[in-house]
């Protein structure tokens, strides 16, 4: 298998410590004891990516210098540190040069203090509490927004909060410079997989790439039979092989697995969708035969979806930047005696996503679809997982992204040829369904292992997607 946390974005994390000029004479000890905890908080931050910091910002002019800084070296976010109170006017500069997420932070390497045996340096050290609210105003005032984490370093979820909005920063960042493409076309009548390419290039100054079916049945046919040997090796490593797969159906999809791999990298997609009927039986089975070819892209970084669906293809990405690998999936059906929803789908998959060693069967007929080819099976991990769905409804000028947390549960899956797995929500099933419909998703969604949600809502503040959380 390969590792799901190999992409993931290293943040790039300004950091704006704040304090206030006046205080530094009257009291000699406080700006060594705020920059001693200074250090303790960037030692930390630093185990999440790398932190640009200037000098301790303490006038409006240090704040302007500040932003240019952070402007230059392209920060992801922006977390805002308080030695004690300070006036808002050493954020306001800063953060009005900037289009990245602002976190505040109402945070202190203190969880209390001794209060009868403190001394006015000691209180003015514990108060940057104090200006958190001055500063929200100044943010709201100027039209910023932003979000408060608070609390005392001890506390693993202040820092669960922290790292997840630098990640989900980060991803939106990699995210805007990749192309995404559709080789084909939609499923026919599929009224939900259109794409509308203003909304992408709105988010991310680009249009999709669209290579030609053509350049598939090409590479089909320039295919070397070392390419092809040594592809069919990778496939018997990477699954079980039922008895009916014969040597001739491996070595069929491993050439179409070349194909897709000659054209997905001259294209360089870092996601796609791709569906054609075909009127000629080899270009049918090009894509009838594609599980296996676009199953390895997904688990190197490059998922691709069936029926043409490249909004589904985006949202696998975004977990595949967050180190959650991303499967391909729809509701199957729901089991109201044990409470869960049954969710997979047909076609490609990510094998990194896998439990055990996924198996391979061949199948006479893709339902709904035409030609034949090998289908894959597996139990998905266990545990928490998160769903994403990249809708363009009730999105204004971009997309919007919908998510919830979930867990795969154990128990007995369908052994049909398609990759499908257990999800328990924390709501009812018919609360769940109706909560989700309400927003107006696509009937596909993309799967990642963990609970990213949070990382998620800071990837679409970062970027400009709304956000919805069921």
């Amino acid at each position: 298998m390969f590792s799901l946390n190999a992409r993931m974005a290293r943040p790039r994390i300004g950091l704006l410590p704040t304090g206030h000029y006046y205080y530094w004479q009257q009291f000699p000890d406080l700006r060594a004891k705020g920059l001693a905890m200074y250090g303790k908080l960037l030692e930390r931050l630093e185990t999440f990516g790398d932190v640009i910091a200037p000098e301790l910002v303490d006038t409006p002019e240090k704040s302007a210098a500040a932003g240019e800084l952070f402007l230059k070296e392209h920060v992801d976010i922006v977390l805002v540190f308080p030695f004690g109170y300070t006036p808002a006017m050493c954020v306001v500069p800063a953060a009005r040069s900037l289009s990245v997420p602002i976190r505040i932070l109402n945070a202190h390497e203190d969880a209390s203090y001794d209060y009868a045996k403190a001394d006015t340096t000691e209180y003015l050290h514990h108060e940057g509490v104090c200006c958190v609210p001055e500063y929200a105003s100044a943010l709201r005032t100027i039209g910023r927004t932003f979000r408060v984490r608070t609390g005392a370093f001890r506390d693993g979820r202040l820092w669960d909060e922290i790292g997840a909005d630098c990640r989900g920063a980060a991803a939106a960042r990699v995210f805007r410079a990749l192309n995404f493409g559709v080789i084909g076309e939609t499923y026919t009548n599929m009224a939900d997989m259109p794409v509308d390419e203003l909304r992408l290039l709105n988010a991310t100054r680009r249009l999709l790439i669209r290579p030609e079916v053509e350049e598939v049945e090409e590479a089909y046919h320039h295919a070397t039979r070392a390419q092809v040997d040594e592809m069919r090796g990778q496939f018997r490593v990477m699954y079980d092989v039922d008895a009916g797969v014969t040597d001739e159906h491996l070595r069929e999809s491993a050439r179409i697995a070349v194909a897709f791999d000659e054209v997905i990298m001259r294209h360089d997609l870092s996601a796609f969708g791709f569906y054609w009927w075909g009127i000629r039986e080899t270009v049918t089975q090009f894509r009838a035969q594609a599980a296996l070819a676009v199953s390895r892209l997904a688990a190197l970084g490059r998922p691709g979806v069936t029926e043409g669906d490249v909004k589904t293809a985006m949202a696998m990405k975004l977990l595949d930047l967050l180190g959650a690998g991303g499967m391909f999936v729809e509701f199957f059906s729901m089991d109201f005696d044990e409470n869960f929803i049954l969710m997979g789908h047909d076609g490609p998959s990510n094998i990194n996503v896998a439990q055990d060693r996924p198996k391979l069967s061949f199948l006479e007929v893709h339902h709904g679809k035409s030609g034949s080819g090998l289908g894959i099976d597996f139990h998905m991990k266990e545990g928490p997982v998160t769903l994403v769905n990249l809708t363009q409804v009730d999105a204004g000028e971009s997309f919007k992204l919908i998510t919830t947390a979930g867990e795969v549960v154990p128990g007995s899956i369908l052994s049909i040829g398609n990759p499908n797995c257990r999800v328990r929500v924390d709501r009812p099933i018919h609360e769940f369904m109706d909560a989700w419909c309400q927003q107006g998703p696509s009937h596909h969604i993309a799967l990642g292992i963990g609970d990213h949600t949070a990382e998620v809502e800071a990837f679409a503040e970062a970027i400009g997607f709304r956000f919805v959380r069921v």
